[in-house]
C-alpha cells in the first residue's frame, strides 16, 4: 500500500492512498456495483433528467472533503489482511517528522467526526425512505443519504487501520527526490510546514519551459496576485505550488490512476478554501 503526501501549497497537503492486494469484502463488493450502475449514468445526455441528477450529483460528491476520500481510500483490516506495511512517498524536503504529525492529527480529529456523522446518517434513513418523488424515479435522498453512511463508515475503518500502522511502525517514509522535480527545485526550504512564514521560497526560483527548467528573481505577492488577475485564476492566501499538468505527470509517474483524479480534487478545494476575496 502507497499513501502520498502532495504539498498543494506551503501549508495544505493532499493525501491520496493507493492500496494493493486486498480482499474485498462483501460491502465493497456491493459498494462497487452501485458505483457501476451510477457511472452508466454519465452516458445520458445532460438535457435529461438522468444526465442532470448524474451532473449535480457528481458536483455534489465533489464538494466531500478530500480528506475523507482519502481515508476511504485506506482498506479497513477486513479489506487489507495482506497490508502488513505502508509506503508513505513525499517529496524529499518535506521532514518525516512533518509527515507523521499531519497523519497522526488527521487520524485524531477524522475518526470521532465520521463515528458521529455515520450514527447521524443511519438515523436519518427512516426519515429519507419516505422521500419517494414519483414512482418511475429512485429516492436520490434516500440512496445518497446511503452513500454517507457508507462513507463515513470507510472512512471511520481506514482512519482506524491508519493508526494502526502508525502505532505499530508498519510503515516506510520514502522521501522522493523525483517528486520534488515538480516543485521547481523548492528542495532547499527545508518543511514546507517550516517555510510559511518566510518571506520566499530563496533567492532564486525555478519556472518550467519548453526546455525544462530556468532560474529567475523570486516574485512578490502582489506581482502574483496581478498575474493571477490577468490569467482569471483566483487569488490565493497560500499561492499553489504545483499545477494540474503536473499532478497528471505525477500520476504517470506512479503508475496510479486513481492519483490523478484524486489529488485534482484535493488542489481544487485548497485552493477554493485559500481564495483571497475580491477587492
Amino acid at each position: 500500500m502507497r499513501i502520498f503526501v502532495i504539498p498543494i501549497t506551503r501549508t495544505r497537503w493532499a493525501l491520496h492512498c493507493h492500496p494493493a492486494n486486498i480482499a474485498p469484502t462483501r460491502l465493497t463488493k456491493w459498494a462497487g456495483v452501485a458505483s457501476d450502475k451510477w457511472s452508466k449514468w454519465s452516458a445520458y445526455p445532460r438535457t435529461t433528467w438522468r444526465g442532470k441528477i448524474y451532473s449535480y450529483g457528481e458536483t455534489l460528491m465533489d464538494k466531500i472533503d478530500f480528506k475523507e476520500y482519502f481515508l476511504k481510500e485506506i482498506p479497513s483490516k477486513d479489506e487489507g489482511a495482506l497490508v502488513s506495511k505502508a509506503d508513505i512517498i513525499a517529496p524529499s524536503f518535506v521532514a518525516k517528522t512533518e509527515v507523521l504529525k499531519e497523519l497522526d492529527l488527521l487520524v485524531k480529529t477524522q475518526a470521532p467526526y465520521h463515528s458521529k456523522w455515520m450514527k447521524i446518517s443511519c438515523y436519518l434513513l427512516p426519515v429519507t425512505s419516505l422521500f419517494t418523488l414519483v414512482p418511475v424515479i429512485p429516492n436520490f435522498p434516500f440512496f445518497y443519504n446511503l452513500f454517507r453512511v457508507y462513507s463515513h463508515y470507510k472512512a471511520q475503518h481506514g482512519a482506524k487501520h491508519l493508526a494502526h500502522l502508525l502505532e505499530s511502525q508498519a510503515f516506510e517514509i520514502v522521501q522522493d527526490s523525483e517528486l520534488s522535480r515538480w516543485y521547481g527545485g523548492r528542495s532547499t526550504v527545508g518543511s514546507l510546514q517550516n517555510s510559511a512564514s518566510s518571506e520566499s521560497l530563496g533567492s532564486t526560483a525555478a519556472v518550467r519551459s519548453n526546455t525544462g527548467y530556468s532560474t529567475m528573481e523570486p516574485r512578490t505577492p502582489n506581482e502574483i496576485d496581478q498575474e493571477s488577475l490577468e490569467n482569471g485564476t483566483p487569488l490565493l492566501e497560500d499561492p499553489a505550488l504545483v499545477t494540474d499538468s503536473d499532478i497528471a505527470e505525477m500520476a504517470r509517474y506512479f503508475d496510479a490512476p486513481t492519483f490523478d483524479h484524486a489529488v485534482r480534487r484535493a488542489r481544487h478545494q485548497i485552493i477554493a478554501q485559500t481564495a483571497k476575496p475580491l477587492r
